[in-house]
């Protein structure tokens, strides 16, 4: 270790090392000086900001709320200066909060002041005609010298208003009490918007700025202190860590260089600092090395070549590499877009081409189609080696002079087809080639066969399809959670029917509105993995045979079924008019053969009744002939029905003009209808066309269902219509007799035209009536129903310019 003193370099490092740590002194004293005179202006001006906003809430206090309250309170014309002046009050709690004892200074003064004790001074008064100079202002500021002491100063005006001019105006409005107290002289003459006083506020300095220097001055001896003592550690660090080894490195310089030569050199470095001297070591230390470096330089030229033939080599590679990738992106792009196998070669045999920089390439389909396809495409097929077969089974490339036959094959070891490319004569191929178009073979067969599969699957799904939409009941898939995944035409057309659209309307429908089940069918049939076959009948009156069959198991939500649909609505209508028909026939034969056994006996009783009558005998024993002949004749009249229902007539159908029909029956009922005061209307549509049939069934299923009516409503109160109108739609003309009574209950609609049912009291009817009436609209090709709409309405329908057809 070199001894610690003083020495060339040393000193210059030090001389520049101080001055450095002066200025940088310098700069950190100044900016603390002048940061603590920043943050003291801002703190006094914001202590005089509280003090005017504190007078200046005290004096809009007293304008505001307790003056007006005091000219309440008082007695017209009282004016109380402790409550009421601004001026007074806001002094008054200045001066509680020991403002003039305190470093604070405030005063509230006035040109011709009302108290001399607040006339302004000249010091205010340049303050004020500031203000009077600039009207627009509403502050001053700045640092002013009062009482030999610096002070902060801000100041606003106080403009007269108004309410001012009561006390400041003129001698005469002024309270009685300011004239008493201060007289007439002073305070007064002011006008509205006159700018003559002053709200001064000022904050003490001196104590401040003396701190901020007192610790300006100690910062700066503290930083004088620590600065002499790191002036002192970068000294002996310097000497011991620099000097030293530079010595060590000016040392090592002097035994390495051992020539004359050197030697001279070595004694130009004694006149030199130990910089200079490391310098010029360096240097001479540089030209040795310049000159092995020029002999290293011949070396290596010989291996730069080298490394270049080699990069070249990797260039190569990496660039083969790279449009491998490419090709299998663009590829992999263009299957992704292909359709059929056409498209996917026309896209990929280009890309193929370019890459192997072949000449020609081809793919030939070993399959029955022996199809193939060509870039460029006016080439014809190109000729397969002799031993195509061994690469087709063995799935193993050929290589030729300038040709590759590369096998196109998938995973289950069967190629589709062959991969031709052509090159020019003396082209080589790489191992690394062979092994990608061994690869490529396998993609493009494995692409072929996700091809031939998407093909097969979409034809089954057209036939599928062509299946599903050519069943002509509605057919439905829908999913756990009631919606409707595919829907045939039938499907969609009974959704429409029912006012939606087949994302809806067929499940509400079919499985809410009727409000038939307490579960959902669908999710039951889900739920229990079995089909369900249930009977829907919707709020239009049409039947539904619905079956559910499950095609998949889990959880409802997330498994499907398809339901099937069947409208049913005809099937049982014909069941039920089978039904009747059944009835009426078993009917008729027994009324048949118990009218031919009863009518005889009548006949008898009815004819010793007569001669009974006829003969003289008391009055008595003629009147009870009269009751057996009435009785006899009721009976007789029940057989004739009776027969009439159950005995085929034989009738000549004519074109039968309806509307008169209905108005003479109308006629016929129309004096049994008045005299009970029931009102009996027609509605006959005009031009209604002729029906081919006959008069009598017509007029008897009208005076059947008129006289019904007749009975069920009230007297003086009931109303009958009968309407006849055409309907275009089922070509059918419809009479409809309707009335005002209590109607049908719903327990007796299924037996309504049953033979001897009746809902009239005993003995008013024989419950035959509307079982003849059915039999007559069959037998004439009609039909007829009945509905509750206010009443009874009963529909029979007759079809328009159709032969009769009579049953048996």
């Amino acid at each position: 270790m070199g001894k610690f003193g003083p020495k060339n370099l040393q000193a210059k490092f030090l001389v520049g090392l101080g001055s450095i740590v002066l200025l940088l002194g310098l700069f950190f004293a100044s900016s603390l000086y002048f940061h603590l005179s920043s943050l003291l202006d801002t703190q006094v001006r914001d202590k005089a900001d509280l003090v005017l906003n504190q007078v200046s809430s005290v004096q809009g206090y007293v304008r505001e709320i307790l003056r007006p309250k005091m000219y309440q309170t008082l007695p017209e014309g009282e004016f109380v200066i402790e409550a009421m002046s601004s001026s007074y009050i806001s002094r008054a709690i200045m001066d509680r909060l020991n403002l003039r004892h305190s470093e604070y200074y405030y005063r509230r003064v006035a040109d011709n002041a009302r108290n001399p004790l607040f006339e302004i001074n000249d010091d205010e008064r340049e303050i004020l005609t500031y203000f009077k100079h600039n009207p627009g202002s509403e502050y001053w500021e700045g640092y002013r010298k009062i009482n030999n002491t610096d002070f902060f100063v801000k100041a606003r005006p106080v403009e007269f208003k108004q309410s001012c001019l009561m006390c400041h105006g003129v001698p005469e409005d002024s309270p009685p009490i300011l004239l008493e107290r201060y007289g007439s002289e002073r305070g007064f003459g002011h006008t509205l918007g006159d700018i003559a006083g002053l709200v001064v506020v000022g904050v003490p300095v001196d104590g401040a700025v003396g701190k901020i220097r007192e610790a300006t001055i100690g910062y700066a001896a503290l930083y004088g202190g620590g600065m002499l003592l790191f002036y002192a550690l970068v000294q002996m660090f310097f000497n011991r860590l620099i000097m030293t080894n530079l010595h060590r490195l000016s040392g090592k310089f002097r035994t390495l260089f051992h020539d004359d030569e050197e030697l001279g050199f070595m004694k130009k470095l004694d006149n030199v600092d130990e910089i200079e001297e490391v310098v010029q070591g360096l240097e001479e230390l540089g030209d040795h090395v310049h000159e092995m470096n020029d002999q290293l330089r011949q070396h290596s030229e010989n291996l730069e070549q080298m490394v270049e033939v080699r990069t070249g080599e990797l260039t190569l590679e990496a660039e083969e590499r790279r449009s491998d990738v490419g090709l299998f992106v663009q590829l992999l792009d263009g299957l992704n877009k292909s359709h059929t196998r056409r498209q996917m070669w026309h896209y990929s045999l280009p890309l193929i081409v370019q890459r192997f920089r072949a000449k020609s390439g081809a793919f030939i389909c070993m399959l029955a189609s022996q199809t193939y396809y060509t870039w460029p495409e006016n080439t014809g097929r190109p000729k397969l080696p002799a031993n195509w077969k061994e690469i087709i089974t063995e799935v193993e490339p050929y290589y030729e002079s300038g040709k590759a036959y590369i096998p196109v094959w998938a995973s289950d070891a069967s190629s589709e087809g062959i991969l031709c490319l052509h090159w020019d004569a003396g082209a080589r191929i790489t191992n690394q080639d062979r092994n990608v178009l061994r690869a490529l073979g396998q993609q493009l067969g494995i692409a072929m066969e996700n091809l031939a599969a998407l093909h097969n699957l979409l034809r089954q799904k057209d036939m599928l399809q062509a299946i599903v939409e050519g069943i002509s009941d509605p057919l439905l898939l829908m999913d756990g959670g009631c919606g409707v995944v595919l829907a045939n035409a039938a499907a969609r057309d009974l959704c429409l029917s029912f006012g939606g659209d087949v994302t809806d309307a067929a499940c509400s429908s079919l499985f809410r509105r009727g409000g038939v089940f307490s579960t959902c069918p669908l999710k039951s049939s889900l739920e229990q993995g079995s089909t369900l076959a249930r009977e829907v009948q919707t709020a239009d009156g049409r039947s539904f045979s619905l079956s559910v069959f499950p095609v998949a198991e889990g959880v409802a939500d997330e498994a499907r079924g398809v339901v099937y649909v069947r409208d049913i609505t005809q099937e049982k209508q014909m069941l039920v008019s089978m039904q009747q028909s059944e009835k009426l026939a078993t009917v008729g034969q027994l009324a048949a053969g118990l009218a031919h056994e009863i009518n005889n006996p009548l006949g008898v009783i009815k004819c010793y009744a007569e001669l009974l009558r006829g003969a003289e005998s008391p009055q008595e024993i003629a009147s009870d002939a009269e009751v057996i002949i009435k009785h006899a004749s009721q009976a007789e009249s029940v057989l004739q029905d009776l027969l009439n229902f159950a005995r085929p007539k034989q009738l000549e159908p004519v074109n039968l003009d309806v509307g008169k029909v209905v108005g003479d029956a109308i006629n016929i009922f129309r004096v049994q209808a008045e005299k009970k005061g029931v009102a009996v209307e027609a509605d006959v549509a005009p031009n209604l066309p002729s029906i081919v049939t006959n008069e009598q069934p017509i007029e008897q299923i009208l005076a059947n269902l008129l006289k019904n009516a007749l009975d069920a409503v009230a007297e003086q109160t009931g109303h009958i219509i009968v309407s006849v109108h055409h309907v275009r739609r089922t070509d059918t003309l419809n009479i409809l007799v309707a009335d005002n009574g209590p109607g049908i209950p719903e327990g007796d609609m299924l037996k309504l035209f049953d033979p001897f049912f009746s809902t009239k009291d005993v003995g008013k009817g024989t419950g035959l009536g509307l079982a003849v009436v059915y039999g007559l609209a069959q037998e004439i090709g009609g039909t007829i129903e009945m509905e509750n709409d206010n009443g009874a309405v009963f529909t029979v329908r007759l079809p328009v310019n159709t032969d009769v057809e009579r049953s048996e």
